[in-house]
C-alpha cells in the first residue's frame, strides 16, 4: 500500500497524469486541449489517492487507475473508446519509457536514485521535475512539428463526428 499525501496528488500525480494523456494523444495524432486534459488528470489523480489506499500490493493499482483513466478521457475529451485506449496506452507506455531512461540518467549525475528520492519528501517533489519538463518540451514539439507514431487517421479514418477538423480533443 502507497499511501500518497494530498500535496503529492497536486504536485506529482497531476502533472504525471496530464503529461501522459497529452503525450498519448499527440503521438495518435490528436491535439490536447489543456482544459480537459488538466480535468482529466485531476479526476484520475484523485481516484488514485484512493486506489492508492487500498491494501494493494504495489504495482496493482495501474490495474485499477487505466480504465479510469480510459473512460474519463473518452467522456470527458468526448473520444470514442478505441481512441481513449489506444491513447492511454501510448502515453503510458512512451512515459515508462522515457521515465526509465531519466531516472538512470539522473541518478548517474546527481548520485539519487528513485528509492532515495522516495523516501525524502522534497526530493519527491523535486527530482520527477526534469522529466516533466522534457516531457513537455517533447509534446510541445511534437505539436508544433505535427509528428506522431500511430495517426490514428490513417487507421480508423476521420469519421468521428466528435473531432473537429483540428483534431482537437
Amino acid at each position: 500500500m502507497d499511501i500518497m499525501p494530498i500535496y503529492l496528488i497536486l504536485l506529482h500525480s497531476v502533472p504525471e497524469t496530464a503529461i501522459l494523456v497529452s503525450l498519448g494523444l499527440v503521438l495518435i495524432g490528436l491535439k490536447p486541449a489543456p482544459g480537459r486534459i488538466l480535468l482529466v488528470a485531476f479526476l484520475t489523480s484523485l481516484a488514485s489517492y484512493f486506489i492508492r489506499n487500498l491494501p494493494l500490493p504495489p504495482g496493482i493499482n495501474v490495474f485499477f487507475q487505466l480504465p479510469i483513466l480510459i473512460i474519463l478521457l473518452a467522456y470527458i475529451c468526448r473520444l470514442s473508446v478505441t481512441y481513449a485506449v489506444i491513447a492511454s496506452f501510448v502515453g503510458l507506455i512512451s512515459l515508462g519509457i522515457t521515465e526509465t531512461i531519466l531516472n538512470f540518467i539522473i541518478f548517474a549525475l546527481t548520485g539519487i536514485s528513485v528509492q532515495k528520492a522516495l523516501s525524502n519528501e522534497l526530493w519527491r517533489i523535486l527530482f520527477p521535475l526534469p522529466e516533466y519538463l522534457i516531457l513537455v518540451g517533447i509534446i510541445l514539439v511534437l505539436i508544433r512539428y505535427d509528428i506522431t507514431i500511430f495517426d490514428i487517421h490513417g487507421y480508423f479514418g476521420d469519421g468521428e463526428d466528435h473531432l473537429n477538423e483540428n483534431k482537437q480533443c
